[in-house]
């Protein structure tokens, strides 16, 4: 799906490029400034902000690879982001989860961290796992290590990485080098993938920019995806909303391959519309969909992997407004292309809660638009003309060879979605899909188990887990 033209996606940068020069982006660190001075940006330390040329951008641009790789602690599971490849990740860092028993919305713990990344880890269609909840049960400053172990002890998928801030990313970073066998194994094998979020408009906060340095120092993917609001934090037009995140974008990629020049980075988006009648955000609103559409076009003109946020959805609860607005809007990113969709599956009520039937209810529909992305191969085998001649008129196809032999290939075969007759699925309990994707939760839970981590290197990252909370336990004693 291509919403944009040639011409327009040059008059988009064009636009980006003016803004870039005359207006600037702010950066709320004063080591960005310095670096982006040193490099020949034009910056006002007093105010923050940094006015970028045009070649800074075409070099930064220019230097970063167009394809990268995250592993999973085992190197098997790894994702290969870029060309026409499509990704699907679990949703993280909400403050809300939807108690699996009582369906009752309830704060985040450690616990509902951990049984998300083992559910996760059992899902086919999901591939990037990130830490579903905030575990409020977990003292704020040591959040981040003990989100990571969980991630590395029940997922052997890739993961995502905490960002905000220079300490807690060095934190994360060491924790995914003993992993990996060192720092230089993880710079050939990325573990971890990490998001910076722009401010909109055109800001770059201190904690996420500094840990933006950081994470390309060790050369780890980096995603850059500012979530503008159009008629709020962005022009109410569309294209505006572009421009001005692609000024958000292309700043951030100009910084980090300041910091490390080929650094993977991710072309990214969380950008939709403001509901105008109440102020709030609406990421499950088509608009969103656009975005992320002319995203993964904008990513390609300028030979980036892509980041967006399919399958968004505004509705609290998984019902029929759920199921309609992650389709539409996962199906339009991924048609045009988007490499990762991030904040999808299990996501709720604006990225703000998540679901444990809603990530297995997701995993369906990211195989659903999986196969639809397949499309129809058209040779000998699938045209299929001799199996037609033989069965002939008032045939059926059920007993063919030609059937066995290709209805796995050809057919997407949903687990928990309903195809039955209803005298069966009455029998069966009349269940509507939430309670059957709560059953199946319930059965993954009890039998899922991933590989086990090695014995020596969980060993080290609980020793390392301890040096952190000794140390934060030091700074709250001093302050």
């Amino acid at each position: 799906m291509q919403l944009l033209s040639g011409d327009e996606l040059y008059e988009i940068h064009m636009a980006t490029t003016e803004i870039l020069e005359q207006v600037g982006v702010k950066f709320l660190s004063e080591k960005a400034l310095k670096i982006l001075e040193d490099a020949g940006a034009f910056v006002d330390f007093k105010r923050g902000i940094a006015r970028i040329p045009e070649h800074l951008v075409t070099e930064a641009v220019k230097g970063a690879p167009s394809c990268c790789t995250v592993y999973g602690r085992n190197f098997d599971r790894k994702m290969r982001l870029g060309g026409n490849r499509i990704y699907f990740s679990m949703g993280g860092w909400f403050p809300y989860v939807l108690d699996i028993d009582s369906g009752k919305r309830r704060e985040g713990t450690l616990a509902d961290v951990e049984l998300f990344f083992r559910l996760g880890d059992s899902l086919e269609n999901i591939h990037l796992l990130d830490w579903a909840v905030w575990p409020k049960d977990i003292p704020e400053p040591l959040v981040h290590v003990y989100g990571l172990l969980a991630g590395f002890r029940n997922t052997t998928k890739p993961l995502d990485g905490y960002i905000y801030g220079e300490i807690p990313s060095e934190d994360n970073l060491r924790m995914a080098s003993i992993v990996a066998g060192g720092v230089e194994e993880l710079k050939k094998r990325p573990l971890l993938l990490s998001i910076e979020n722009p401010t909109s408009p055109l800001q770059h906060s201190k904690e996420m920019v500094e840990g933006l340095m950081v994470y390309a120092k060790y050369r780890q993917p980096l995603v850059i995806a500012p979530e503008a609001q159009s008629g709020a934090t962005a022009p109410a037009t569309l294209a505006g909303l572009l421009v001005q995140q692609n000024a958000e974008i292309l700043s951030g990629i100009v910084l980090a391959e300041l910091v490390s020049p080929g650094t993977p980075v991710l072309y990214g988006t969380v950008s939709t519309i403001a509901d105008m009648k109440s102020g709030n955000i609406a990421l499950g609103a088509v608009e969103a969909g656009l975005i992320n559409a002319a995203t993964a076009q904008l990513a390609q003109y300028y030979g980036l992997p892509s980041r967006g946020t399919g399958g968004t959805t505004d509705a609290k609860i998984p019902d029929i407004q759920a199921g309609l607005e992650k389709s539409v809007t996962l199906l339009m990113g991924a048609l045009a292309g988007v490499n990762l969709v991030y904040s999808f599956a299990g996501t709720l009520e604006s990225t703000l809660t998540m679901s444990y039937e809603q990530l297995v209810i997701d995993d369906e529909l990211a195989g659903m638009v999986s196969r639809a992305l397949s499309g129809i191969k058209v040779d000998e085998e699938t045209l299929a003309v001799e199996v037609i001649k033989k069965v002939g008129p008032e045939g059926h196809y059920f007993t063919q060879k030609h059937t066995i032999q290709n209805f796995m290939k050809e057919h997407y075969l949903p687990k928990i979605f309903s195809r039955e007759k209803r005298e069966t699925w009455e029998k069966a309990g009349s269940r509507d899909l939430r309670e059957t994707a709560r059953v199946e939760v319930k059965k993954i839970l009890e039998k899922h188990r991933p590989g086990p981590l090695d014995r020596d290197i969980e060993k080290e990252l609980e020793d390392f887990v301890r040096e952190v909370e000794k140390r934060e336990a030091k700074t709250e004693h001093n302050v």
